[in-house]
């Protein structure tokens, strides 16, 4: 017999090779993110780890990175940064979409990260 529905787990954020990044509101709301908010990706020991850079009104001038909410009226989030998409998919060793999980929340410095899961792609 074959499943139906062999994967059910859905997917936290996806990345696409024309940069644009897309983040599901339970991660959003994990990262208390608001619309302005900038993003970044760090590497540790081989994890990569999604975190809020700037605060919205915290800052001046253009950033990669920002994300604002989509029209969708879900709580989800995008934003398009060709450096952060194209670092992920290549380190996913995949070409054009990239939809991961997302595991544990760590804490450090008063900042939260959010683990990545980017070798098991959905």
């Amino acid at each position: 017999m074959k499943s139906i529905l062999p994967n059910s787990r859905k997917h936290d954020i996806s990345f696409h090779a024309s940069g644009k990044i897309d983040i599901s509101a339970h991660i959003a709301r994990k990262l208390s993110l608001a619309p302005g908010d900038v993003i970044d990706i760090v590497q540790e020991y081989g994890e990569m780890y999604l975190y809020v850079k700037l605060r919205s009104g915290n800052y001046v001038g253009r950033h990669d990175g920002r994300v604002w909410a989509t029209a969708n009226g879900k709580g989800t989030f995008r934003t398009c940064s060709k450096a952060l998409a194209t670092a992920m998919l290549v380190a996913a060793g995949v070409n054009g979409r990239l939809r991961c999980p997302c595991g544990t929340e760590i804490e450090r410095d008063n900042t939260k990260y959010i683990t990545i899961i980017y070798r098991c792609s959905l």
